[in-house]
């Protein structure tokens, strides 16, 4: 991935220092002259933190990088202490800003792109789709995060304070999402993450979003019918079919009481609405007795839930109990300190009762166990029926009480007017039918809900089904990856070629690299088959070996990622690369250092940029045709002047 600094630009609080930076950039000399600041400050620009030296502590203002991206130069200025970055870069004549956190996602900034941070604003200028792995390694399920570009700084950025002392996250004892972070970042540069892969993750990522909307919205259509106390199509057409009849019966009764004379009707509307206001109102009383049964019920099994929770949180109390005391002899009385009598055998020593050794057994604890988890499971189950059967009686009460307001507003206005009982009896049928129409009516909409319900299961299962068949094209994918071992065999290969030309000592040409996954954490054997040492990051024996040891694995890194054409920042910083070794006395492994990275700079890693930093310069051999910009640094000097040039201080 193209990744070319061009300069970094420092606004201090009284000058302006601008660094510009060539395929290989040297800075070296004495310490305390600001060069790990230089690599500090790139860094803080995309997206680290930084700690000031007292010179950026009293100077420092902001910082300003430009980065040459596969689509566009990138300019990236940070505040001091500041969250976010204001990056700018061109499309065509036209020049394009936004400001954006440093880290922290908070929405999509920039219009169907997906960018929110700074990394994928680097990745979308870069013209590549960002990398996404399984968050759990253990569950296939699991779902997909991104690794952003600080993900993929790690193997780019080796700065001094760690260079010596962790190995890119990927040792035993270095933070649990770290490491697997890391590994991730290698199974990415060499191809495990391949584009199918990629594609069938993202797919069902996809998939996932869409299982889990239509099962939130299968819960609320379930919970809208019980609501109405239509929980199925059936019910709803139990319902309608009631509505039906009582319509058909009340247009039979209007028909009948038209062809009677007015002489033959003698009962009044004020009666017939009193005789089912009387009905009405046993029928709420009915339910209420049913409530109350119910609620009885209920408390019951709650009780009963209970009381079986407290006898299984009492047994596995003495379980255990018995279990740390079973063994222990007593002399004398725990309570009162007197002498115990003897007992005979199998009696408790304390109490002088059987010795009930059978409560010890595991069997019968884990079968006591497991029907103490049956019982409270039938409760539950219970319970939770009961809950629906309330809320059904709670539905037809409400139902029942608005029917028997209605009806007493009627035989209220019936009983003023002043009408013949046949023209009464005759209003009510009407008003009946209205009422009865109008239900029905309202009715019609909820026939659909259970279609649509149906329908959005059918989805679902659908989807499920889809996401079955994607995950074991997706298993299928990783295992025919992985089982490709080309690419992590040149790695091991790449990794000893350059521990061999560094010099490392105890490293010969005939080793071997043990880089398995899924740690992918290397360790160097030798090729005699009865020594089983292995010369790993953590087993080196001082800190000179372990900077080597990480900077050359780094290198294999770049060299694979240059040969896969792998989307790795083509950007490499070594802060301190002879970090505790001497240069006069190590002059082998410091010039078989430097003279292999300016060779590989002269072919495989041609595209690579490379900052260094160190506390001598060796110069790379003319026939090279290096294009290297070395600066010396040096505190409080006008020749070699520091990074803060006017700067004089700790």
């Amino acid at each position: 991935m193209k990744f070319h600094l061009q300069s970094l630009s420092l606004d201090l609080r009284h000058a302006t220092e601008t660094i510009v930076f060539s395929d290989i950039t040297y800075f070296w000399g004495q310490m305390g002259a600001g060069k790990s600041s230089i690599a500090r400050l790139i860094d803080y620009c995309l997206g680290g933190g930084i700690q000031l030296s007292p010179a950026l502590q009293a100077e420092f203002v902001s910082a300003t990088l430009t980065v040459e991206l596969e689509r566009s130069t990138l300019t990236i200025e940070r505040q001091r202490d500041g969250a976010n970055v204001f990056a700018s870069w061109t499309v065509g004549d036209e020049v394009q800003s936004v400001i954006v956190p440093a880290r922290a996602a908070a929405g999509e900034l920039i219009p169907l792109t997906g960018v929110e941070t700074l990394s994928d604003l680097i990745f979308w200028l870069s013209g590549v789709q960002p990398p996404r792995v399984r968050k759990s390694k253990l569950k296939d399920d699991s779902k997909t995060v991104r690794l952003s570009v600080r993900d993929l700084l790690w193997y780019c950025y080796l700065d001094q304070d760690n260079i010596d002392s962790a190995f890119f996250h990927l040792e035993e004892d270095a933070e649990f999402y770290l490491r697997l972070k890391s590994r991730d970042v290698i199974r990415y540069v060499i191809g495990y993450h391949d584009e199918r892969v990629a594609d069938l993750e993202a797919e069902l990522d996809q998939l996932r979003a869409n299982r889990t909307a239509r099962a939130s919205a299968i819960e609320s259509l379930t919970r809208t019918l019980d609501e109405v106390g239509a929980g199925s199509e059936a019910q709803i057409a139990e319902r309608e079919a009631s509505l039906k009849a009582a319509l058909a019966e009340a247009e039979a009764s209007i028909v009948a009481l038209r062809e009677l004379k007015r002489v033959g009707q003698t009962e009044h509307a004020v009666d017939i609405l009193a005789r089912r206001t009387r009905r009405l109102g046993a029928g709420i009383a009915r339910l209420d007795v049913a409530a109350d049964e119910l609620l009885a019920a209920r408390e019951r099994h709650v009780r009963h839930r209970n009381e079986i929770e407290t006898l299984g949180l009492k047994f596995r109390r003495s379980a255990v109990a018995r279990e740390i005391l079973g063994d222990v002899g007593f002399a004398d009385c725990p309570r009162c300190t007197q002498s115990l009598p003897a007992r005979p055998a199998r009696c408790c020593e304390v109490c002088g009762q059987d010795d009930r050794l059978e409560l010890t057994d595991a069997a019968e604890q884990a079968a006591l166990e497991l029907d103490i988890a049956s019982r409270r499971a039938d409760l539950d189950s219970a319970i939770e029926e009961i809950d629906r059967s309330l809320t059904r009686i709670r539905l037809r009460r409400e139902r029942a009480l608005d029917r028997k307001a209605s009806l007493e507003t009627a035989r209220n206005r019936a009983s003023e007017e002043a009408d013949s009982a046949f023209l009464s009896t005759v209003l009510l049928k009407e008003r009946e039918r209205a009422a009865l129409e109008a239900e029905l009516q309202s009715l019609a909409w909820l026939l659909r809900l259970p279609d649509l319900l149906q329908q959005q299961r059918d989805a679902l299962a659908q989807i499920i089904a889809l996401e079955l068949a994607l995950k074991e094209a997706l298993k299928d994918a990783r295992t025919s990856a992985e089982a490709d071992r080309t690419s992590l065999t040149r790695l091991g290969d790449y990794f000893l070629d350059a521990l061999v030309q560094s010099g490392v000592p105890g490293i010969q040409r005939d080793d071997r690299v043990a880089l398995e996954p899924p740690t992918f954490y290397p360790a160097v054997f030798s090729s005699d088959p009865s020594d089983l040492t292995a010369s790993t990051f953590t087993s080196m024996s001082s800190g000179g070996k372990k900077t080597l040891f990480k900077c050359c694995f780094a290198i294999a890194v770049h060299r694979i990622a240059a040969l896969l054409d792998a989307p790795l920042p083509e950007l490499l910083i070594i802060d301190s690369p002879m970090k505790n070794i001497s240069e006069r006395e190590n002059r082998a492994q410091f010039e078989g250092f430097y003279r292999m990275v300016y060779a590989l700079k002269a072919g495989e890693l041609s595209e690579t940029q490379i900052i260094l930093i160190d506390k001598e310069y060796l110069p790379p051999d003319p026939a090279l045709g290096l294009d290297i910009r070395n600066r010396h640094m040096q505190p409080d000097s006008t020749q070699h002047e520091p990074l803060i040039r006017y700067y004089r201080g700790k």
